[in-house]
């Protein structure tokens, strides 16, 4: 039980790193740093290099980016999440993020720290002996630091300075995880609402008022022959409501809709390390509405500790 389900929380972890990796990262979620095992604490570095690839417009469908405008997002992330009781955990995940685009002569490229964020966890439905049909599950409350700064504090051509929301967000939802023989299921739902900020600049200020978001997670995978290798599918689709803004300018947003696929293969050396690569893709589902889309290959390990 204990290898099947250091495999499944590896699918996590890969997706949190997608919604890190976003160009926008304002219609993406905060996906908490969670045991889902039975562990004493976790720590898990991450790496990955996308492609923006096209871009999804207001009225929806996909409108790709010509070969002449090439913008890339590369990251490296570190989640550490440790027990505090038998059903209490708390976590955090700093991302440190590289964004450049080129467009035909122009250039521009930053680097520096992503929003950070940190969670609590609880258990509430703990995994003391098997059942048939009840999961294992989580909830979970996320506060996330706006440290990676906004589109609306870039500064930098292209915004390539842009590394995340701008606003401090708090979310709440929950995990579940199910393993039936060789196969595992999980879903995560979560929801989360920023707070209001100004901007001050020489034209005056500016008020964001940001609304509600919520996003989803499913994930399949399975485990041939009960082996130490998982190959994994998931699905990810994210919502945002549109931000208002107040002062020098008065209006509202559009808001965002995405969707991202993953293909995941993890494996596991032995009963405390992990190993995964995935490839994520926003251009899969037809579905995403004012957003950049993009395809990002990412390779993780976690090294685990037991209870």
């Amino acid at each position: 039980m204990i290898k099947r389900v250091s495999l499944l929380v590896l699918l996590l972890n890969g997706f949190a790193v997608d919604l890190f990796s976003a160009p926008c990262c304002g219609g993406t979620a905060n996906v908490p740093a969670l045991i889902s095992g039975d562990n004493q604490s976790q720590f898990t570095a991450t790496f990955s290099a996308g492609n923006v690839v096209a871009e999804a417009p207001v009225e929806g469908g996909i409108k790709y980016r010509k070969d002449s405008d090439n913008e890339t997002v590369q990251s490296f992330r570190f989640d550490g999440a440790i027990l505090l009781s038998d059903r209490v955990q708390a976590g955090v995940s700093l991302p440190v993020i590289r964004r450049s685009r080129a467009r035909g002569e122009n250039f521009a490229e930053a680097t520096g720290l992503g929003d950070v964020s940190v969670n609590f966890g609880y258990e509430f439905l703990p995994e003391w002996s098997y059942s048939l049909w009840q999961p294992r599950g989580l909830v979970f409350v996320s506060g996330t630091v706006p440290t990676g700064g906004s589109l609306y504090d870039a500064k930098e051509l292209y915004k390539v300075d842009s590394r995340g929301r701008g606003l401090w967000v708090v979310s709440t939802g929950a995990l579940f995880t199910k393993v039936w023989g060789n196969w595992d299921f999980s879903l995560l739902i979560e929801g989360h609402h920023g707070f209001s900020r100004e901007i001050k600049n020489d034209l005056g200020v500016l008020q964001l008022n940001p609304g509600w978001g919520g996003s989803g997670l499913f994930s399949v995978g399975v485990s041939p022959a009960g082996g130490n290798v998982r190959l994994g599918l998931s699905v990810a689709p994210s919502v945002e409501e549109a931000i208002a803004t107040e002062g020098i300018i008065n209006g509202r947003g559009e808001s965002v809709a995405l969707w991202t696929s993953a293909a995941q293969v993890s494996y596991l050396p032995n009963n405390t390390t992990s190993m995964s690569l995935i490839y994520s893709d926003q251009t899969f589902i037809h579905a995403s509405q004012n957003s950049s889309l993009n395809r990002t290959f990412a390779f993780l390990i976690q090294k685990r500790f037991e209870r």
